[in-house]
């Protein structure tokens, strides 16, 4: 996956980009996990992607537990 798409998905999603060192960018906000994403090639391995699908899913499901 390109790294532009991750990056929307993470934005769109409660994520802010904190910082880069090196080739990690470094994403978190509110009550949001710190998640890591090497980028080589504006490319993103298959693996931090879907570090980055289970984080929003975890969100969703916690999210709707402080509904109930």
């Amino acid at each position: 996956m390109r790294f532009a798409h991750l990056e929307r998905l993470l934005k769109k999603n409660g994520w802010q980009l904190i910082r880069i060192k090196g080739s990690h960018h470094i994403f978190g906000g509110e009550d949001r996990p710190i998640l890591s994403i090497p980028v080589h090639g504006n490319k993103v391995k298959g693996v931090y992607v879907r570090q980055v699908k289970q984080a929003i899913k975890a969100l969703g499901q916690h999210d709707d537990e402080a509904r109930s």
